[in-house]
C-alpha cells in the first residue's frame, strides 16, 4: 500500500512545541493514570501490562520516549494522590468512579473542569487537579469508598 507521504509528526509539529505537546500527553496519560488508580480493572484483563509497557519504552522514536516517560510520570502522580486521599479524615475528598465508565465519559467530564480553569487552579498538580474534579463529580455515598 502507497503512502501518501503525509505522517502525523510532520503535521502536528507546526501546531505544537514539543513542550506543549510533553505537557499535552501528561495531562492526557494522568488522567488516564488517575483512572486507572482509581477504578478496579479485573485482574485478568490488566488495561497495560508490564510487558506492552516494556515494549512502548523500548522504542526510540520520540513518541515513545515521550509516551513512556508520560505513563511513568502519571502513574507515580496518582499514588501520590491516592495516599494524599486514603490519609484525608473525609472520604467526601475521595472520588467514587464507577466501575463501568467508559473512557469517552471520563475523558468529558474531565476536560469539562479543565475548560473551566481560573488562575489558580491552572497552577496546582495536574493529578491533585484531576483527583478533586472525579472527588467532586463522582463523590463517594453511604461511606462507600
Amino acid at each position: 500500500m502507497e503512502s501518501s507521504g503525509l505522517r502525523f509528526d510532520t503535521l502536528a509539529a507546526p501546531l505544537l512545541s514539543p513542550e506543549r505537546l510533553v505537557r499535552s500527553l501528561a495531562t492526557i496519560v494522568t488522567a488516564i493514570a488517575a483512572a486507572l488508580t482509581l477504578t478496579a480493572a479485573a485482574p485478568e484483563q490488566p488495561a497495560m501490562t508490564a510487558g506492552d509497557l516494556a515494549q512502548l519504552c523500548s522504542g526510540s522514536d520520540h513518541v515513545s520516549v515521550n509516551a513512556c516517560r508520560i505513563y511513568m510520570l502519571g502513574v507515580t502522580q496518582g499514588i501520590a494522590v491516592g495516599i494524599r486521599m486514603a490519609a484525608a479524615p473525609s472520604p467526601d475528598s475521595r472520588p467514587c468512579v464507577p466501575p463501568g465508565i467508559s473512557a469517552e465519559e471520563l475523558e468529558a467530564a474531565l476536560k469539562k473542569q479543565l475548560a473551566s480553569l481560573d488562575a489558580d487552579s491552572g497552577q496546582r498538580d495536574a493529578a491533585g487537579f484531576i483527583g478533586a474534579a472525579l472527588a467532586a463529580r463522582f463523590p463517594c455515598r453511604g461511606g462507600k469508598q
